[in-house]
């Protein structure tokens, strides 16, 4: 098993053929902010949704825990399903490990698609969660949920409902397990870990996400990214507007030969 990670990660997959594509979810959420992705792509694809540890249904963490361990232990889940290339959706914190997944087997990564992902070696936010949730324990999970999402989606029912699912799933070790993966998050790589990056990236970007600027730069260092802004939405547009992240992410993958469709 992979370091810090007592146990396999928990998964849900969708679709019996096809490329398997991974969706790596952001902090405080769980594989379910994939919902409406997992079920559309699974008409071409097999997706796997994957709860990183002391999210959801996995197993927490344990202390010191690094980035690095959690993309191992993503590959691990992965090949439960099988062993052939994958495309990858990563999201916010999803997306860093969605990297690191890139630097451990490059030759199994097909694509790489990024959103509330940038670059930055700032780590004030990262520590401010951490001490914000060291003093308010698990219940700022909910408010942070909202903090993802544009002004005008904050009291979407849907988006409501969907915040109310992921807080049941609190656990004993949900809190430590946040706690321990902003201070993962916390280390930085330089900006030749990003321009190593060789698969063809698509970087999706709200336009009221607070990460925009650091969305616009990462696109600017990994080789074959390609970037696109989507209007009226902020840190989670899979979620916030599910059609639009889609149809940007099809376009992506039939310009690089990727969709069956």
């Amino acid at each position: 098993m992979a370091h810090h990670i007592p146990g396999p990660l928990y998964f849900e997959q969708l679709g019996a053929t096809g490329i398997p594509m991974v969706f790596l979810h952001s902090t405080p959420d769980d594989h379910r902010l994939w919902m409406y992705q997992t079920a559309h792509f699974s008409s071409w694809y097999r997706t796997i949704a994957i709860d990183m540890a002391g999210y959801g249904r996995s197993p927490a963490v344990q202390k010191g825990v690094t980035m690095e361990d959690m993309a191992a232990a993503c590959w691990e889940a992965v090949d439960r399903v099988s062993g052939d290339a994958v495309i990858i959706h990563g999201n916010s914190m999803g997306g860093s490990v969605t990297q690191r997944m890139w630097h451990q087997h490059p030759e199994r990564v097909k694509a790489l698609v990024l959103s509330g992902t940038g670059f930055s070696q700032a780590t004030d936010v990262f520590k401010r969660w951490v001490e914000r949730y060291t003093a308010e324990g698990v219940a700022l999970r909910y408010e942070q949920l909202f903090d993802h999402f544009s002004a005008a989606h904050k009291s979407d029912p849907i988006l409501r409902f969907y915040a109310d699912m992921v807080v049941e799933l609190n656990n004993e070790g949900t809190c430590a397990s946040i706690i321990a993966m902003n201070e993962a998050n916390a280390h930085r790589p330089p900006e030749a870990f990003y321009r190593a990056i060789t698969a063809p990236t698509l970087i999706m970007a709200g336009v009221e996400d607070r990460s925009y600027q650091s969305s616009v730069a990462l696109s600017k260092l990994i080789p074959r990214a390609e970037f696109q802004a989507i209007e009226g939405v902020a840190h989670a547009p899979m979620i916030e507007t599910p059609a639009d992240y889609d149809r940007h992410a099809i376009a992506f993958l039939k310009k690089h030969g990727l969709f069956p469709g």
